[in-house]
């Protein structure tokens, strides 16, 4: 397997674990471009993970002015994440004429399993599957930002989560107390780190360290050979994921439409 090939596996795969997730997910339709897909949520233009297009590739750049005309005609402007590629200048070129543009990076990812098991703080407990989903969600997407008021509309768009072949639920207690959750997808033999958050009042106490340990403890077990996880560059994800062993597999620049 070349290095291009070993990267194009770990971008599959996090591109399934959308795919699985959104498609259940109400009002959001599911398009399909030559090898890539995109999501539309034109309810939801706010939200980019819903807007977004996975696995477009050079080899589909004539997909691109059907890709604008479609989120324009939805009043979307949509997230693309584009993996690195031989001819990537040609997709950038055919981006830029539809209206495209870059705006960031994500980081890509990888470690190699199984590993050494490691300890976490004795306050914390991990139990997989969560007692409640809705307590799942609540953590998640609290951790993630959402206010009291927005978790009545959020609920129902990450419930589905639950319901993603592979995929596994976390939910990280402290003292009993619900404070941080995590999803894995298995994949191929690669245990992806889906999903994770931390609720605010419990940061900085060791909580994605556990969940990151558990969740490779557990794809090691079911014979994943490799892990892989998508965070942004230089933050506290990234850090944490650093001391974990992970090490960069590659960078995806993020183009948007209509800016």
């Amino acid at each position: 397997m070349t290095p291009h090939e070993a990267a194009m596996t770990l971008e599959w795969v996090t591109g399934e674990f959308m795919l699985r997730w959104l498609e259940r997910v109400p009002c959001v339709t599911i398009e399909r471009f030559g090898a890539a897909w995109g999501a539309c949520a034109p309810a939801r233009p706010e939200l980019d993970f819903h807007n977004t297009v996975h696995r477009l590739l050079p080899d589909d750049l004539e997909q691109v002015p059907r890709i604008a005309e479609l989120y324009a005609a939805a009043g979307v402007r949509p997230w693309l994440e584009l993996m690195p590629a031989p001819g990537f200048e040609r997709l950038a070129a055919a981006l830029r004429e539809a209206g495209a543009r870059q705006v960031d990076f994500l980081g890509v990812f990888e470690r190699e399993l199984p590993k050494t098991p490691s300890s976490y703080a004795p306050a914390i407990d991990i139990l997989q599957p969560p007692p409640d989903i809705e307590e799942f969600s609540t953590v998640l997407l609290t951790g993630h930002g959402l206010s009291k008021d927005q978790l009545t509309s959020a609920m129902p768009l990450n419930t589905p989560m639950a319901a993603v072949e592979g995929a596994r639920l976390y939910l990280a207690t402290v003292d009993g107390r619900p404070a941080a959750a995590g999803a894995l997808f298995v994949h191929d033999g690669i245990g992806h780190l889906a999903n994770a958050s931390t609720m605010p009042g419990y940061r900085g106490l060791g909580c994605q360290t556990a969940l990151i340990e558990r969740r490779l403890q557990d794809a090691a077990a079911v014979g994943c050979s490799r892990a892989s996880v998508v965070a942004t560059w230089d933050s506290q994800s990234h850090r944490n994921l650093a001391r974990a062993g992970f090490r960069t597999a590659y960078t995806k620049a993020v183009w948007r439409f209509g800016e």
